[in-house]
């Protein structure tokens, strides 16, 4: 194996995950996105040598596969529309000793988060997950999405109101149910 092929495979390696859900939350299509992702790769891979540093390594990347997510969707030209059993999660912290109670209401949770956001703008998804799941800085997600700082903080203040009103929604529902 060649050098290059080992270092191309080292930068799959570490960030497949990130580029792929960046480019999830924006196509909605586990397909499309793993076809977003291997652009993005490709296109990072021969334009590695203009890396500058001036950012993040990660945030560099990150904004390659933003832009060839975008892409695809507009090469494709169709609707988005969120599918059940998405691979994109909002973490929740996890702790050392959890009883099978707690296990089961994290999970439930997760269940309504991950819900939750796909009901969510793209756009609107992809700043939310790049900020909690990825724990990027606003600065980083501007220079990925090329929002203004103030523009993401704005949108996050919403996307966290907009969030808190779907979960009130739908577990108002699921309470309901029970009942």
């Amino acid at each position: 194996m060649s050098g290059e092929s080992r270092a191309y495979e080292a930068l799959v390696t570490r960030y497949q995950h990130y580029v792929f859900t960046i480019a999830f939350n924006i196509l909605k299509s586990r397909e499309e996105a793993e076809e977003a992702a291997q652009d993005a790769f490709l296109k990072a891979f021969k334009m590695l040598r203009t890396y500058q540093g001036k950012a993040r390594f990660s945030t560099w990347l990150y904004t390659i596969a933003y832009r060839a997510a975008i892409d695809l969707g507009r090469k494709k030209k169709r609707r988005y529309e969120a599918i059940d059993g998405d691979e994109s999660h909002l973490q929740i912290e996890d702790t050392v000793s959890v009883s099978p109670i707690e296990s089961v209401n994290k999970k439930d949770l997760q269940y309504h988060l991950d819900k939750a956001i796909t009901k969510l703008k793209p756009q609107d998804a992809t700043i939310v997950t790049l900020f909690y799941l990825h724990e990027r800085t606003v600065k980083e997600i501007s220079a990925i999405t090329g929002l203004t700082i103030t523009n993401v903080k704005t949108k996050l203040f919403r996307i966290r109101e907009n969030l808190k009103v779907i979960l009130q929604k739908e577990l108002h529902k699921e309470i309901q149910e029970w009942l």
